[in-house]
């Protein structure tokens, strides 16, 4: 029978999670760090691979060091590549096996069913989770939580039978776990809670007569917990190097003390509503201009009053001071005292801390309502709205994710002067072409955070498409004074100066962009092309191989290279086979669909001497030619045709390519 209704409650948890969740694999990646873990990040498209696993245990990129999380990237790029639904599914499936395993495992701990199925299904289905579940880049939340979940299970084995198998194996899952995201440091404070109960490792202690026999006794179960709280203070310290090395790390003038402390009293709080009450619930809250000071007294008064009683109670209620300091405790990391990022708060931070308060809520009911016929329908009926309401609010948050704009614009409907908000909206605006939307966005997002460097430099880029120069250089400019060390914002400056004519401006652009990321690409590619432009073959050449060497397959630079080559009227350098060899490359991983890309072949074919290819390659061009901004490639092709009939190269000044 036990079984039966364990195996029957295991299928609906598992049938209802990936139903609720399931329309989040036809949704898309969003503009905010889903490209720096999977869209853009060259590791990750690797997928795995010697070197890359190396990469993933070395590296601090993104400001933290989660090897494990790489790792899971990696594996699901070799998978999915970059169809996002394949990404989804994987932290839905991670959702879906966490609800499951919590379930087994509070009622393998506390011997109390329903409770057990209760606390799983608000797990599983609360709306605060939406963002955890969601958004790609918090594989790291899912993942985690699962080796949390398994060194509690593991760990409840060797307390009621100890072996130093047992032990070790909850040591390596623990390390697992804060190798996919440090959050889970406070987790040896979560196992001497339950100690306390439901494991009551502290009962006998409490009996023993000999107050010196009960503090050794006492001692044993913390200094069983030392290789844990060793291995957290590791985790603290590497996280702690590795955000600061990333600036994710707020100065104190940034984000002053006062304003960090009376935050998290009001964030806690707010954790608490929303768990009742979650509504316009959203992917950031901005932090206050000021520090909320009422506020923050009010909610340390009440949390403080709750944990008086919870602390009164604690020997006759004993789930509810294990739930409240589960909840509070696993909080600590995230609540901004080391405040990183500009969030308040944020509904990911909850999905462990909420374990904890569903425990003492669930099982503070249940014992509440009491027992008997009447009590069994109030229960059923209390259970059945909280469960229902958590589905059809689930429902209706994970809509706001199907892709970036509707997300955003949530977003900044929710909330007051949310400057982060406003400025990944005019991102989000800006990949679907929406331009002017996304430059009124940018401009509110300055006019809330006038210093805010991504802010400036993402303006920068949409004035610059606009072909705006001079604004463009104004607000990357600014992006600079404000002490930004960006490699893409020196190399799309040094862009725009070359656009502009300002060539020798825009080398010492390039360079800095070289000198602040050698691994980055693109400045090798547009050095190359200012050197050219100044005449300068032999080190145009020598940037246009680096360029290459990053990526053989880079149409872009293939063209401009074979541009090179085909009219450099320089005796080492004019190689019309090589440019027909990388020009005919570069229409090839295009698939001959770019006019411009065909119009170098053609120069190539006729600098080798091929005058009928570079005809039939010239007049294909001819078809491909966009029909915006065209008339001046469509002159330079007819003037192209006629030479190529004639039997003879057009004329092409190699100091001006394409």
């Amino acid at each position: 029978m036990e079984k039966r209704r364990t195996f029957l409650v295991s299928l609906i948890l598992i049938i209802a999670t990936l139903a609720l969740y399931w329309p989040a694999t036809g949704y898309d990646f969003v503009v905010i760090d889903d490209n720096l873990y999977v869209t853009e990040n060259p590791w990750v498209a690797q997928g795995l691979s010697w070197a890359n696993v190396k990469w993933a245990f070395t590296t601090t990129y993104a400001a933290n060091w989660h090897p494990i999380t790489w790792l899971s990237h990696m594996l699901d790029f070799a998978m999915f590549g970059l169809f996002a639904g394949g990404h989804h599914l994987t932290n839905i499936l991670l959702h879906t096996l966490n609800t499951l395993l919590l379930f087994l495992l509070l009622k393998r701990l506390t011997q109390s069913f329903w409770p057990s199925a209760l606390v799983a299904a608000l797990f599983g289905w609360h709306p605060l989770h939406v963002e955890s579940v969601a958004w790609v880049a918090e594989r790291k939340d899912v993942l985690s939580t699962l080796f949390l979940l398994l060194t509690i299970w593991v760990y409840a084995r060797y307390a009621a039978a100890p072996t130093k198998f047992r032990y070790g194996l909850a040591l390596v899952l623990f390390a697992l776990g804060l190798m996919t995201k440090p959050m889970l440091v406070t987790l040896p404070c979560v196992l001497i809670l339950l100690d306390y109960w439901p494991l009551k490792r502290w009962e006998p202690i409490a009996k023993i007569a000999d107050r010196s026999l009960a503090r050794t006794a006492h001692l044993k179960l913390l200094w069983e917990k030392v290789p844990l709280f060793a291995l957290s203070f590791a985790a603290c310290v590497v996280t702690f190097l590795a955000q600061r090395a990333g600036g994710a790390v707020k100065t104190f003038d940034a984000v002053p003390l006062s304003l960090r402390v009376f935050n998290s009293f009001t964030a806690c709080a707010r954790y608490v509503i929303n768990t009742f009450f979650p509504a316009n619930l959203c992917v950031n809250y901005p932090l206050p201009a000021q520090p909320p000071v009422v506020w923050g007294i009010c909610s340390a008064s009440i949390l403080a009053g709750i944990s008086y009683l919870i602390f009164r109670w604690r020997s006759k209620f004993p789930w509810m001071i294990v739930g409240w300091l589960w909840f509070l405790g696993t909080l600590v990391p995230v609540i901004g005292w080391v405040q990183v990022g500009q969030q308040a708060m944020a509904d990911r931070y909850t999905y462990i801390p909420l374990i904890g308060l569903f425990i003492l809520l669930v099982w503070s009911v249940d014992r509440w309502l009491g027992l008997g016929k009447s009590a069994r329908i109030l229960k059923i009926g209390v259970v059945l709205i909280a469960l229902v309401s958590c589905l059809f609010l689930t429902r209706n948050q994970l809509a706001y994710w199907q892709e970036s704009v509707s997300l955003f614009t949530h977003a900044v409907a929710v909330t007051k002067d949310n400057a982060l908000a406003q400025q990944n909206l005019g991102v989000a605006l800006s990949h679907i072409g929406k331009s002017t939307e996304a430059i009124e966005h940018y401009q509110e997002a300055l006019r809330i955070k006038p210093n805010h460097v991504p802010t400036h430099y993402n303006l920068g880029i949409e004035l610059f498409a606009l072909e705006k120069f001079d604004e463009a250089e104004l607000q990357f400019s600014e992006a600079l004074r404000l002490g930004s060390r960006s490699e893409q914002l020196h190399n799309n400056l040094g862009v725009l100066l070359a656009r502009k004519g300002q060539l020798d401006s825009a080398i010492e652009h390039f360079k800095q962009a070289i000198q602040l990321n050698p691994n980055y690409p693109k400045p090798y590619l547009n050095y190359a092309v200012a050197l050219q432009r100044l005449g300068l073959a032999s080190q145009a050449a020598a940037n246009f191989t680096k360029a290459l060497a990053f990526d053989p397959d880079w149409p872009e630079a293939l063209d401009k290279f074979a541009f090179f080559l085909a009219t450099c009227p320089e005796t080492q350098w004019h190689n019309p086979l090589m440019a027909i060899k990388l020009a005919e490359h570069a229409n090839e991983m295009t698939g001959s669909k770019l006019a411009a890309y065909l119009e170098t072949l053609a120069t190539a074919y006729a600098a080798g001497g091929k005058y009928a290819n570079a005809l039939s390659t010239a007049e294909l061009a001819q078809k491909k030619i966009p029909a915006k901004n065209s008339l001046l490639l469509l002159n330079r092709l007819n003037r192209d045709i006629e030479s190529y009939k004639a039997g003879k190269s057009s004329q092409k000044d190699w100091k001006n390519p394409l």
